[in-house]
């Protein structure tokens, strides 16, 4: 007797009903519910986990979505944006300032190509041409990923040592890794629809504060504690290697005490879901910096994107364009308070205008 098949999961698509009220929904679905069903459309997801889904305009039109990357962009555009080297070749053919950096290679990748290939493999960086770059560049760099979000998997390293390491550990997982100069200033993420920057957030890296007694240790256990509460969920613990590699990359340990009032940065990234705090500067852009937002967007050819930059602030003519996130989160921004959550709702309200149109 044949055994029975399990039972399959849930297929096809369910309608969310825009009065439904589900808290469990992430926020940027139940804002495509609520505008979608304003403008006399729906939105439909799959019905197992609702993560995927499609906007249907009033007359059936579908605009397909998986997350907070929507079918605005083209595929091949949103494909070049994630890949952080080839992002930056052209962000700095369009005469835009990018970091320094280096793609390194993974042994198994550079012995894959060179069954295939030998020429090819030779050519690729690997772990002595990334200590070589980080000499010429000068410490700290950068170690990142080269395809990844919200700050996954980056790290700052201050010595050779250091680079060796987050060199190894990401090899595990990622078959290329970049390697960057580490550039002055602060971070920013812009938000651009269509060429226009709708938005632009200051963001700082998640940090503690002394108190004058308690050792670091102590400081960030109860700072990433804190970060499971209102909703920011816990993306990192008190002893991420990030964190520490951080730390000892600004020359501390665990066992340092920081001064009374001393605020000590955590991570080498900015990405509030690691902790970290936003700031509406909107209002401060200049012009200039916003036309390097609108134009890092065009050079990728996106529509839609969130802009990384690194400045001295909102008025600086020539930021360093970071990265570019072809479906931007803003769930983070929206729950940092009332303004912030008005100037994502009209964000998404841009997105569904013009998905609609």
């Amino acid at each position: 007797m044949a055994t029975p098949l399990p039972p399959f999961p849930d297929q096809g698509l369910r309608r969310v009903a825009h009065d439904a009220g589900d808290e469990s929904l992430p926020v940027w679905l139940r804002l495509m519910v609520r505008l979608a069903h304003a403008r006399g459309g729906h939105v439909e997801v799959e019905a197992e986990h609702g993560y995927a889904g499609r906007l249907v305009a009033a007359d059936g039109r579908s605009h397909f979505f998986k997350g907070t990357v929507f079918d605005i962009n083209g595929a091949g555009a949103a494909a070049l944006a994630r890949d952080k080297d080839y992002a930056a070749r052209f962000l700095a053919a369009a005469g835009l300032r990018v970091p320094h950096g280096l793609l390194v290679h993974a042994p198994r990748r550079r012995a894959a190509l060179h069954l295939k290939n030998p020429g090819v493999a030779a050519r690729l960086a690997d772990t002595r041409a990334a200590e070589t770059f980080a000499r010429a560049v000068g410490y700290p760099v950068f170690v990142k990923p080269n395809e990844g979000s919200e700050g996954e998997g980056v790290s700052r390293a201050g010595d050779p040592a250091a680079l060796d390491a987050a060199l190894d550990q990401l090899f595990t997982l990622h078959d290329r890794v970049l390697v960057q100069r580490a550039e002055a200033g602060e971070d920013f993420r812009a938000i651009v629809l269509d060429g226009r920057v709708l938005a632009v957030f200051r963001r700082q890296p998640f940090r503690v504060t002394g108190d004058g007694k308690s050792p670091l240790s102590v400081l960030v256990a109860s700072a990433v504690a804190g970060l499971g509460g209102g909703g920011k969920g816990t993306r990192i613990n008190a002893d991420d290697p990030r964190i520490l590699g951080h730390l000892a990359a600004s020359g501390r340990a665990p066992e340092s005490v920081p001064a009374d009032g001393e605020e000590v940065e955590l991570l080498p990234n900015a990405n509030l879901s690691t902790g970290g705090r936003a700031f509406d500067v909107t209002a401060s852009v200049a012009p200039a910096f916003a036309g390097a937002a609108s134009q890092a967007a065009r050079a990728l050819g996106l529509r839609f994107a969130g802009v990384d930059l690194i400045a001295t602030g909102p008025d600086d003519p020539a930021p360093v364009v970071l990265e570019v996130n072809a479906g931007p989160g803003l769930s983070y921004f929206h729950r940092l308070g009332a303004r912030e959550a008005e100037t994502v709702e009209r964000i998404y309200e841009g997105l569904v205008d013009t998905l609609l149109s």
